[in-house]
């Protein structure tokens, strides 16, 4: 507690403060625009604090870190634009519920859900880094495949709608995530002799693309065809701030499954906020009394998520300050930051360094608490541009699609791929197929690939040791039971109805 109080005065101070709210505020326009992610937002700010003293360098980082993580959340909710890739499950049931009229309690909830699990990896962090940076150390190739095989298996009761379709779906994700060259054999998969293609499919863009743009295809068809649109005034008065107390209290469980699903996979190097953001949802799914609800806009669609991306921003902190590793994207970027500034990640840092380390937790704490500050002052202006007519709304939306694929690699290509994936997410609406399952597969399809391959090629090609290996045993076990309970279901629901 010494050394937290200490923390806590040396980051209030006005200086280290006023890094803070730069931060936020940078992270809070990066998360909003589409394709300048966590990760570009770092790399750009780190330029400019070379002249800082290292804690104000690493201040400024860590509050566009955390408040980028849920930026991405509000065009997800009220244009279903994802501007973050952790903010594509927002999407599912936030945007359902803005079309519904409740903009205002969606935006409310993911701010509340964003703080909370925020504060929640950081409390982690502090008290447990240690013994979960040795867990995850255990975690082998058997155990990143059995993880991914579990996340795949709840695609067919993901987003509603046929279980089979959804199934199809997953599937097409995976063979998208095949495209590129081999990570392990560096064979060329799908390129087309075109070199922007050797990456195989970015992922913002292909998203953007199913999303935005094919939401964007759907209201001009439905505009054709003469029905009405999803653009409705708001009638009600937007309040945002703390949701109902009752609402918290009903998903209190679910809050604490997602938080701790969040800052544990966060501690996985390499996994990240997204991965966590789509097991938050998954479970919120699979424990749920009404798992049909969820994609038709209700609340615990939005908390689920918001509560494990945030919570794994804390996580991945965990291997960084103990191990040296970097957990995500962004902290890898932010290895280079704290060399730079002459700071060593690694396991003596919290006895060489506790000044500084618990600085850092205090930082952390204050960055998720000016969510909510930044939250209930930036979106009140922002949600009453779902009063704007769609013809207005609609163009911009393609050109902030095209500006984000564009700005990722500075490619054409990717500018393709939005569009093209447009198409597809617009014919994959038109005849009921679910997007959700889609991206599921094309995010966990590498990691499965690679995973297996690494596995095999360690056991010498014995495939037992998915199995006998306790931890990928029990995750495949689970596996089955959660892919098939779904398609159970629908099978004696239908009976039924016969």
């Amino acid at each position: 507690m010494e050394h937290l109080l200490g923390g806590f005065i040396t980051v209030i101070q006005p200086i280290n403060f006023a890094m803070i709210l730069i931060g936020a505020v940078l992270g809070m326009i990066i998360g909003i625009v589409p394709g300048i992610a966590g990760p570009m937002g770092v790399a750009l700010i780190i330029p400019f604090t070379f002249t800082m003293a290292p804690i104000q360098g690493i201040l400024i980082m860590l509050a566009l870190y955390v408040t980028s993580t849920y930026g991405g959340s509000i065009t997800a909710i009220l244009f279903k634009i994802p501007g973050e890739a952790p903010s594509i499950v927002t999407t599912f049931d936030g945007y359902e519920m803005a079309r519904k009229g409740e903009a205002g309690k969606a935006l409310s909830v993911a701010i509340f859900s964003s703080c909370v699990g925020g504060i929640f990896g950081v409390l982690v962090l502090m008290i447990t880094a240690p013994q979960l940076s040795a867990v995850a150390l255990n975690f082998g190739d058997a155990e990143y495949f059995a993880i991914a095989v579990l996340g795949l298996s709840v695609c067919s009761g993901v987003g509603g709608g046929s279980a089979l379709k959804n199934v199809l779906a997953a599937m097409a994700g995976l063979f998208f995530g095949t495209w590129g060259m081999h990570e392990t054999t560096g064979v060329q998969r799908f390129t087309f002799n075109s070199t922007g293609l050797l990456m195989g499919i970015s992922f913002v863009p292909a998203v953007l693309g199913l999303f935005a743009v094919g939401e964007v295809l759907d209201e001009v068809e439905k505009h054709f065809s003469g029905e009405s649109s999803r653009r409705h005034k708001i009638q009600e008065t937007i309040k945002l701030g703390m949701p109902p107390l009752r609402d918290i209290i009903r998903m209190k469980w679910l809050y604490l499954r997602s938080m701790v699903i969040g800052t544990f996979l966060g501690t996985l190097p390499g996994v990240g906020a997204t991965t966590a953001s789509f097991f938050g949802y998954s479970e919120a799914v699979r424990w749920s009394k009404h798992p049909e609800k969820f994609g038709t806009g209700i609340v615990e669609g939005v908390a689920a998520p918001e509560s494990a991306n945030n919570a794994a921003c804390g996580g991945a902190m965990v291997p960084l300050l103990t191990l040296g590793i970097p957990g995500s994207a962004v902290t890898a970027v932010m290895i280079g930051a704290f060399l730079i500034h002459g700071i060593r990640p690694g396991p003596m840092m919290i006895y060489q360094q506790a000044d500084l380390v618990y600085a850092i937790f205090a930082g952390l704490l204050i960055s998720n608490l000016l969510i909510i500050i930044g939250g209930i002052i930036g979106v009140k202006y922002l949600v009453k541009t779902l009063d704007i007519s769609y013809s207005k709304v609609g163009p911009a939306i393609l050109l902030f699609c095209v500006i984000g694929s564009y700005a990722l690699n500075n490619s054409m290509v990717d500018v393709w791929v939005t569009f093209i994936f447009g198409v597809i997410g617009y014919l994959m609406r038109k005849f009921g197929y679910g997007l959700a399952p889609m991206v599921l597969g094309m995010i966990l399809g590498p990691l499965c690939e690679t995973s297996l391959q690494r596995a095999m090629h360690i056991s010498d090609s014995n495939p037992l040791v998915l199995f006998t290996r306790p931890i990928s045993g029990g995750f495949l076990l689970l596996s089955v039971v959660s892919f098939f309970y779904p398609i159970i279901r629908d099978y004696y629901a239908k009976k039924k109805m016969s």
